[in-house]
């Protein structure tokens, strides 16, 4: 999750025109779900899977969230729901040729079923739309299953961050993926 949050976007050519993402129903590990884009009533189900997923912290406040979702610049948040339940969620917003997963999350009942992997996969489609060049995103340093599970994706390690999360100073680790080097594969 993304801690230390800049509400600073550029605009790179007419990348400000928002893309559509269209709701739909998905097979992952023999069950299925629905996948579509976050709106501002979503917010409470974000807020609960993070307390969930991270004993009891908020890393994101829903000040946070809206403001992501009303950016005018390209971002993609989407959702992943189980009949009604809401279990697991990412963010993404582009920063010129870079895309930068904001945050993800999947309740700890679903992990390990491949959701989290489908939702990065859709970022790393929606980063290409926009021709990015690379997709990145930061994990805690003690995190090294959701380390295991981004190498598997294709992420590599690239720089750790120094007391990145403000509510116990551990360090993150940054780690990146090679858009243009993939779609040449």
């Amino acid at each position: 999750m993304l801690k230390r949050f800049n509400f600073f976007h550029q605009k790179k050519g007419n990348r400000s025109k928002k893309r559509t993402y269209q709701a739909q129903q998905v097979t992952i590990s023999d069950q299925v779900y629905t996948i579509r884009t976050i709106v501002p009533d979503d917010i409470k189900d974000l807020l609960a899977i993070e307390r969930e997923v991270y004993a009891g912290e908020l890393p994101w406040t829903k000040t946070a969230f809206l403001l992501e979702l009303q950016a005018k610049e390209p971002h993609q948040y989407l959702l992943v729901k189980k009949e009604a339940v809401t279990v697991g969620f990412i963010g993404c917003r582009l920063f010129e040729s870079n895309a930068h997963i904001t945050n993800v999350a999947v309740l700890s009942s679903y992990q390990g079923q491949g959701i989290g992997s489908f939702l990065i996969n859709e970022m790393k489609q929606f980063a290409q739309q926009y021709q990015c060049e690379k997709l990145s995103l930061e994990v805690r340093i003690s995190n090294k299953h959701a380390q295991s599970v981004y190498r598997k994706l294709g992420f590599v390690s690239t720089t750790i961050k120094p007391a990145y999360y403000a509510e116990n100073g551990e360090d993150a680790l940054e780690m990146t993926y090679l858009l243009k080097e993939a779609s040449s594969r």
